[in-house]
């Protein structure tokens, strides 16, 4: 089983994330949600909230997101958001 998966995180304007994840907590219109590898397939619609990222390494990265799109296909996350404020601390 492979303990990683692909996160590519972006706005229409700029890419934040292509980068390997163990987990990401956001929020879709059905409810909070938690990706971890080997999540089934699926896509949905992404609720304006705060999103938890966490790396391969274990650091942790908080944003405030709009709505947007999430996209999990065989270990690979695609999220379009409209906006992304990043905190300060994730620099």
């Amino acid at each position: 089983m492979n303990n990683n998966m692909k996160l590519k995180l972006c706005t229409p304007y700029k890419e934040y994330f292509n980068t390997d994840i163990k987990k990401i907590i956001t929020e879709s219109i059905g409810g909070k949600i938690e990706i971890l590898p080997s999540h089934s397939n699926f896509i949905t619609v992404l609720k304006p909230t705060n999103t938890k990222v966490e790396d391969i390494k274990g650091k942790e990265y908080n944003f405030s997101n709009s709505a947007g799109i999430m996209q999990v296909e065989n270990g690979e996350i695609k999220i379009v958001f409209e906006e992304i404020h990043m905190d300060n601390n994730n620099a």
